[in-house]
């Protein structure tokens, strides 16, 4: 589309400062005078390219960028470049403002649930006696394919599967909830092979009370927010989240061509992010995902800034692909995982095979590097009687983070930090009640750096620290406030036990 540009725009100036946030990335090598880059145009009325591409990036600490492409236009002398935010369509927010382009791309800080609109226009070059194009390719990117809200009076798992629609894996759907609604998960909500966000109000959650067979299911990309999750009812299903018993043959490592690069045959692969974001757990009874034994290959997964709550006294771990299945990068930061039982045989995180947890295995050789990264975190008896992790790769191309959380009443975190790994474990305390903490954890093993994995230290929580999460409350009627020295000084754990 080409018109010219008559929109009303409201600078925001605080977004951000563009010459720290812009990535600029030339597919022509640039501009200029020479031959070989004006392809002999000269004297000529240029006209804007014809399409504008987007593509989402995930950057290294878990944020996107949404990077824009658009074709060359020989003789050009750069291309004027703005984005609007169209959240609020009757009053565009300009992002990116006459920004200059020598290249024929952009990337640029990407916030979540956000509409924009592009516009692009090629820049004459006077030397080349060559004028501006008179109007912008004008482009519109649409945070989500379709947009869906999901009723008070409608039971969860019938509306999803009546409505989901089967969109290609580069396109997302979204789900909403009411603000403050309360609702019924009674049956399998399956998501299947869809790109799908699943949210509530983040300002006003809406509370999910999930029934005996009740359950979540994907292998797609999923990202979960703002939502409470009662789980007390919760009793035939292994995990809140579950990925599929019956995987797709179209995501498997032979279809996607990983097994070209030395990938292993037959595991079954999911690219895009599977996040819980802004949730709370009340008593679940096993795990939060499970990988239904089945060898699964998940790029990206994500909790942040959630509370979960277990009331788990059986052999399920909280993150547990026991049987099948792995993490290529996992990062847990700004949470609280607490369970009330200290007789659980499960682990925090459980991985299949340690060998085939080796992201070569499954990305193939070009894309052999992963990631533990678990940062302010408060953990509590998960798990009081069992090590804190299970199966984990153990290879120098994984880098393990570990760094400003508080254990207590937790078992060998060392069993998560891997020899072979670049290991970083900076300002972590841990106090063993269940089982007297270890000395691999306290100095006998140490990082990267030489620094102990933690700190033997009593966080000496505020309390109260062994009930049932309140759903009604913000922060539950829980308390994880350490009053420890170290804990104290570092800011270790869940950070909003500060506030």
């Amino acid at each position: 589309m080409k018109s010219k540009m008559k929109i009303k725009m409201k600078i925001a100036g605080k977004l951000w400062g563009l010459s720290a946030i812009l990535l600029f990335v030339s597919c022509a090598k640039g501009f200029d005078d020479n031959e070989t880059f004006s392809g002999g145009v000269t004297n000529a009325q240029l006209e804007s390219p014809e399409n504008i591409s987007f593509s989402t990036l995930t950057n290294a600490d878990g944020s996107e960028s949404l990077k824009l492409t658009w074709p060359v236009v020989m003789g050009a002398g750069g291309f004027k470049v703005n984005v609007y935010n169209m959240n609020d369509p009757v009053n565009p927010v300009a992002v990116i403002a006459d920004s200059i382009v020598d290249g024929s791309s952009m990337v640029f800080p990407k916030l979540e649930d956000t509409n924009y609109q592009v516009t692009v226009q090629t820049m004459g070059n006077e030397k080349l006696n060559n004028k501006d194009a008179q109007t912008a390719t004008i482009q519109d990117y649409k945070a989500f394919a379709a947009v869906a809200t999901i009723h008070k009076n409608n039971e969860i798992a019938a509306y999803v599967n009546a409505n989901i629609q089967d969109f290609s894996q580069d396109q997302e759907q979204c789900f909403v909830l009411e603000p403050g609604g309360v609702y019924t998960l009674d049956d399998i909500a399956d998501f299947k092979l869809n790109t799908v966000t699943f949210r509530g109000d983040k300002d006003n959650r809406p509370t999910i009370k999930v029934g005996a067979n009740g359950g979540l299911v994907t292998q797609g990309g999923l990202k979960i927010k703002y939502i409470n999750f009662e789980c007390t009812d919760m009793s035939s299903q292994k995990g809140i989240l579950c990925l599929s018993e019956n995987p797709d043959a179209s995501i498997t490592t032979d279809a996607l061509g990983y097994t070209n690069d030395g990938a292993n045959s037959g595991f079954y692969v999911i690219n895009s992010p599977i996040i819980f974001q802004e949730c709370n757990f009340r008593n679940i009874p096993n795990s939060l995902i499970y990988g239904n034994k089945k060898n699964y290959g998940v790029k990206d997964f994500r909790i942040a800034n959630c509370i979960v709550q277990l009331k788990n006294e059986g052999s399920y771990s909280v993150i547990d692909f026991n049987g099948g299945g792995w993490i290529k990068d996992l990062r847990v930061e700004n949470s609280t995982f607490y369970n009330l039982n200290t007789t659980c045989s499960g682990y925090f995180v459980r991985y299949s095979s340690s060998s085939n947890a080796q992201p070569k295995k499954t990305w193939g050789n070009t894309d052999n590097t992963g990631s533990i990264t678990i940062t302010y975190n408060t953990f509590c008896k998960t798990m009081a009687n069992k090590d804190f992790a299970n199966q984990l790769p153990n290879t120098n191309t994984l880098t393990t983070t570990i760094q400003y959380n508080i254990f207590y009443d937790c078992w060998r975190l060392y069993q998560a930090i891997q020899s072979q790994a670049k290991r970083y474990t900076d300002g972590n305390t841990i106090w063993g009640i269940t089982r007297a903490s270890e000395n691999n954890d306290t100095g006998g093993r140490t990082d990267s750096n030489g620094k102990p994995y933690a700190t033997l230290e009593d966080p000496n929580f505020k309390g109260p620290i062994d009930l049932s999460f309140d759903l009604t409350q913000a922060k539950g009627g829980v308390d994880f406030k350490p009053n420890a020295s170290l804990a104290t000084e570092k800011k270790a754990g869940d950070p909003r036990w500060y506030e």
